[in-house]
């Protein structure tokens, strides 16, 4: 009595299907002036710009990625890992209201495994300008400059 859906469920099961990992896990660093050291999250990675990394992943996490070089001020960027999920539908199929609605383009694995996961590391390439140590602090590294200098102030009191 089961012989007979036993090779239909292998052929199920055995026919490819719309499940899909994919990951773009390499990040391009660059800096001007070339030749900074690259520490990612706080470590020394032994590399010096520019230089890919192969920092992401389907499961990742942000990291801080920080450039120095003598005679230049530190740089720090964050790198998001962006991580999403997807499934196929039944609505999919469908590209008429008045049909019913079937995945016309599914095969018999995307029956058992209708999902997909993307992920990426944003951005993909990455290059700063390192300031020289001896040049005006400006923008945002400014206002870091006087928090600092207002929270060694009060720390003194």
């Amino acid at each position: 009595m089961f012989r007979p859906l036993a090779p239909l469920l292998a052929l199920l099961l055995a026919c490819p299907a719309c499940t899909w990992f994919s990951s773009r896990e390499r990040v391009l660093v660059a800096s001007e002036p070339l030749g900074a050291r690259i520490f990612v999250d706080g470590e020394d990675t032994g590399r010096t710009t520019p230089a890919s990394l192969q920092i992401g992943g389907l499961f990742g996490h942000d990291h801080v990625l920080e450039l120095r070089k003598p005679g230049y001020r530190p740089a720090r960027r964050i790198v998001v890992q962006y991580t999403e999920g997807y499934t196929s539908k039944w609505i999919d199929g469908a590209y008429d209201p008045v049909l019913v609605p079937l995945p016309l383009f599914w095969t018999g694995g995307d029956f058992a495994t209708p999902f997909g996961i993307r992920a990426a590391v944003i951005p993909g390439e990455l290059c700063v300008r390192l300031e020289r140590d001896d040049a005006p602090l400006l923008g945002f590294d400014l206002l870091a400059h006087k928090a600092a200098q207002a929270k060694a102030g009060e720390s003194t009191k």
